[in-house]
């Protein structure tokens, strides 16, 4: 039996511009990110973590600028609970956002536009960072006379999205897919890119030491209440 550690890159593509994002997995419990601007194959090592990951339930932005991942079989004990759903800045994991869960329901979600994000949770749930200015949670309520889509944000308001956006969540449509998928592949822990028959290599991602170092963006950690926690913050870098 093989015991080699598990080995794997998961691309997401941002749909508005050339950059993307890689989430490689290393092992069980262990991934980072790299983030990767297409238009010159150049590459910004990110962030580790120690978790495990629902990497089809992870998002991109349209914009590129921040990840939306799922943990689950968290420790039970820490402040954010057997799983969660975390909104970060690509390519780091620290927390600008984060809903805990008690429960069995899917963790994880999706990105509306830039703004606006809904998650698979269908239960109350409540941000325990409260960083992610600028970024809005979408649920589907009631319709009402001043809702008359029953999309609303988490304060009770209409959501202001476009109305080709409601419309296509109204009737259910997927979300698109960016067509890049069909460019790339990937093998083990190398990229290529497809040239017609014929694969090309990107870059060989197979080789790299694990780093548990802070986002540029994290609040320091000395003194640090718990309105600042972080999934970094109880890692012991081992």
């Amino acid at each position: 039996m093989s015991t080699a550690p598990l080995l794997r890159l998961y691309l997401f593509f941002a749909t508005e511009n050339d950059q993307a994002l890689i989430l490689r997995r290393a092992g069980k419990k262990l991934y980072n990110l790299i983030g990767w601007d297409r238009a010159t194959d150049t590459f910004t090592e990110g962030q580790w973590l120690r978790k495990t990951l629902r990497e089809e339930d992870c998002a991109l932005s349209p914009d590129g600028r921040h990840f939306l991942y799922a943990v689950i079989n968290a420790d039970p004990n820490q402040r954010a609970g057997a799983q969660y759903t975390v909104i970060s800045q690509a390519p780091w994991f620290t927390a600008l956002a984060l809903y805990p869960q008690d429960h069995v329901w899917r963790s994880g979600g999706w990105f509306l536009d830039n703004g606006h994000y809904q998650l698979y949770e269908p239960m109350e749930v409540t941000d325990i960072i409260g960083r992610a200015a600028g970024l809005h949670r979408v649920v589907a309520g009631k319709i009402t006379k001043d809702c008359r889509t029953g999309l609303r944000l988490v304060n009770g308001k209409p959501a202001p999205l476009f109305k080709a956006l409601r419309e296509r969540l109204l009737a259910g449509a997927p979300v698109p897919q960016p067509d890049a998928f069909d460019r790339y592949e990937v093998q083990g822990g190398r990229l290529y890119r497809t040239v017609g028959l014929d694969l090309e290599l990107i870059r060989d991602f197979t080789e790299m030491t694990p780093r548990f170092e802070p986002a540029p963006y994290s609040i320091p950690r000395e003194g640090a209440d718990g309105q600042q926690w972080h999934p970094l913050d109880q890692e012991d870098g081992a």
